[in-house]
């Protein structure tokens, strides 16, 4: 058996589920939410739904935020973090001209980023369409009374699906049925499966050319409805058991990573995100490099373009230095005493 910690879910094929599900779109919704094949799906079925317009966008925003919108014609524009990771609202307010404006915001790993009479008071200028990301603290009740015209998020961050996506709001347009990015996913996750049980390193290297290039499917294509196999999956989940479980994860993480005089974290709170437990560490790419030597797999900042890391310094940092390790479901409390103590010795190994 391999133990590695983070990196893509593995899963194992649900012969009873695939047999029922397998090869076909779900056309129902989850908790009055649209089902979609992933978050980026989510939001192109919003940008198709406008006329070409401006796009405001977080600074820190990866490339399957911006795409979307940028293939349905809309104008790019970002708008500025303060270093808490709240928007900088004056430069927000900076942002918006007479022109219908679509605006994205998210809470990074459950740090509030706005708050709601900030949002009444654009909602007053009459020309924005609010769009709130909630891959962040999707499994966390929502707190805010404000209400967007739309709320999406990624679902497959949170479980070993191959697909999904949520999107609340009204759509006019049909989701496309395209179960390409699926079935190619879950082949990657069974492979993984299989490699973490029996090493077999050409496996490895299979999985891992899939799970590189597989979002490459959704590029250009119109949003697609989530497969019914990751709906089964997905709707038949015990989220108080994954919050339970994802809670105590980050809290044992949060008080070993403490030790560690060189940790900054970004959020030290437990029961507000819990997808990842994120933190900006000195030389943070030879940190990493050595953990993925280990088998320790911390998520980072996609790349940003030059555009935004220039508007931006928050976004440019944040993208050099942060790690975000794995605190997820897969993982026990010895788990997270041993990927904690690890990140702990390497950092001061590297900074010494």
């Amino acid at each position: 058996m391999v133990k590695e910690y983070g990196y893509e879910y593995d899963a194992v094929l649900d012969k009873e589920l695939w047999q029922k599900y397998g090869g076909t779109c779900i056309d129902k919704k989850m908790l009055a939410a649209y089902c979609l094949r992933s978050g980026r799906d989510a939001l192109k079925a919003i940008a198709r739904e406008y006329e070409p317009c401006v796009a405001l966008l977080p600074s820190l925003a990866c490339d399957s935020m911006v795409m979307p919108f940028e293939q349905f014609g809309h104008k790019i524009r970002f708008y500025k973090l303060d270093k808490d990771y709240s928007i900088d609202f004056e430069n927000l307010k900076q942002c918006i001209g007479k022109e219908r404006t679509l605006f994205l915001y998210m809470d990074y790993f459950g740090k509030n980023s706005i708050s709601d009479c900030k949002l009444e008071s654009l909602r007053s200028l009459g020309n924005i369409v609010f769009i709130e990301d909630r891959t962040h603290n999707l499994i966390w009740e929502r707190e805010n009374t404000f209400q967007p015209e739309y709320v999406m998020a990624s679902l497959r961050k949170w479980l070993p699906i191959p697909d999904g996506g949520l999107l609340w709001g009204q759509i006019s347009k049909p989701l496309q049925n395209d179960i390409s990015f699926s079935t190619t996913r879950l082949r990657a996750q069974n492979l993984r499966h299989e490699y973490l049980n029996y090493g077999d390193e050409s496996i490895k290297t299979e999985f891992r050319k899939i799970f590189s290039t597989v979002s490459d499917i959704m590029n250009h294509d119109n949003p697609s409805a989530m497969s019914a196999y990751a709906y089964a999956i997905a709707n038949n989940t015990d989220w108080d058991e994954i919050r339970r479980i994802r809670k105590n994860n980050a809290n044992v993480l949060i008080s070993v990573l403490s030790r560690s005089p060189y940790i900054k974290f970004i959020q030290d709170r437990v029961g507000f995100s819990d997808l990842y437990v994120a933190f900006v560490v000195p030389n943070r790419d030879e940190v990493q490099r050595r953990l993925s030597a280990e088998g320790i797999f911390n998520t980072i900042i996609w790349p940003l373009s030059d555009i935004q890391k220039n508007v931006c310094q928050v976004a440019k940092s944040t993208e050099e230095n942060m790690l975000a390790a794995p605190c997820d479901q897969r993982y026990d409390t010895n788990d997270m005493k041993f990927i904690g103590e690890e990140i702990v010795r390497v950092i001061a190994d590297v900074n010494k």
